[in-house]
């Protein structure tokens, strides 16, 4: 069975986000293409669009291939549904679509053809109940089977009780995808060390993870984190989640978890101050300097209270100078502190260090890196479990 994927506005982080869900539900698929905004992949598996679309964070539509040679002979099979609606993308796509309705037409149907704008387009025509949004790929045929839920994202995003625009601004789309890239169990002690208003475990409390730990210096982002869950929990009627919330700096957590207690800690940290674009080439790089140490001390904190092999899905900011960008030199240093980096696989390309996150408007970007504690004798007999913050 064939597949198309649709991905966001950041491609190569909605491939490897993709890869890593179906490596941890255990799919094996081959990608056939990956180009622009399109993985496209076979499987011998049957894919549950439906649920997969709940899952990913960057990933658009996901399409079927149809066994039909032409538009007009797939939408004939809809004609006892009444007036055929349908919408169709691609190449030479409106062409396409004007010549399948005069041929629709010409048989007696009763069409209505839909400019395919977004996805809001789709559903609130009903597309995807109908079966009739389709898309041209690769001189194929695909339809529609599941869109992304981007109300609920929405929703999450501007609608929860709590924000603050000058702690960082970190999309649920775009925490979804590194809860995504950690490859963590359900059960897994998931925690976000710089929770901010608890965007990341928000996110992983819908998608079903149970164990959340939160913590910031900000005694303000810990009380709008504990607002935004409840919120949260109430809102999409979810189980009794536990979670633990701790008002302490990344660097002093082993005074509130125990050592070898955590499976993963996924985060967005401190970013720096925001940038207008007129800073000068000296105070980037002070700033740079700053967070760096910031990150290598939290690191060390990070290989106390994870377990042997945990995981942590962290973000490192670039800053734009001018055309050029003002990198941190940290990694090589986190990495002394007992971590090893991972690459993400992504299908129908090579592996890659770290994925980049990066708008056009904006001066900073976000790079995402995957570590993972180095397993040593001296960690394996620590004892589980969080203490009470």
């Amino acid at each position: 069975m064939k597949y198309l994927f649709q991905l966001g506005h950041q491609p190569q982080i909605s491939a490897a986000e993709i890869t890593a869900v179906l490596s941890l539900h255990r799919f094996t698929a081959s990608s056939l293409h990956h180009r622009e905004n399109f993985l496209n992949l076979e499987t011998d598996q049957q894919l549950n669009c439906e649920g997969l679309i709940e899952i990913l964070g960057g990933t658009i539509k996901i399409m079927q291939k149809i066994n039909f040679a032409n538009i007009a002979d797939y939408l004939l099979t809809k004609k006892s549904e009444g007036k055929i609606h349908f919408s169709l993308s691609g190449p030479d796509s409106r062409q396409l679509a004007l010549e399948a309705k005069k041929t629709l037409k010409s048989a007696g149907c009763s069409v209505r053809y839909i400019e395919p704008k977004n996805t809001a387009t789709i559903l609130h025509n009903s597309l995807i109940q109908r079966q009739t949004d389709l898309t041209i790929f690769a001189n194929e045929i695909f339809v529609t089977k599941a869109i992304q839920p981007f109300e609920e994202f929405s929703q999450r995003d501007y609608d929860r009780p709590q924000s603050d625009n000058k702690s960082g601004m970190l999309p649920p789309k775009l925490a979804r995808i590194m809860i995504n890239l950690a490859q963590i169990p359900k059960n897994a002690a998931i925690l976000d060390p710089f929770c901010g208003s608890g965007t990341i475990l928000t996110e992983a409390m819908v998608m079903g993870y149970g164990n959340l730990i939160g913590s910031d210096i900000s005694a303000k982002a810990v009380a709008d984190t504990e607002k935004n869950l409840e919120w949260t929990k109430d809102n999409y009627l979810l189980s009794p989640i536990s979670y633990l919330l701790c008002e302490s700096p990344a660097t002093q957590l082993t005074k509130h978890i125990k050592p070898a207690s955590v499976d993963a800690i996924i985060t967005e940290p401190l970013l720096g101050k925001p940038l207008t674009g007129r800073e000068n080439i000296e105070k980037l790089q002070a700033q740079t300097d700053e967070l760096a140490k910031l990150y290598i001390d939290s690191f060390k904190t990070f290989a106390k209270i994870l377990k042997p092999g945990g995981v942590v899905l962290f973000i490192i900011p670039k800053f734009l100078y001018k055309d050029e960008w003002v990198e941190m030199d940290c990694v090589d240093k986190i990495k002394k502190t007992g971590f090893k980096t991972v690459p993400f696989e992504i299908l129908g390309s090579k592996s890659v260090e770290h994925l980049t996150y990066h708008r056009p408007d904006q001066h900073l970007a976000r790079t995402i890196w995957r570590f993972v504690k180095k397993v040593s004798v001296d960690h394996l007999s620590a004892p589980p479990g969080i203490s009470p913050c």
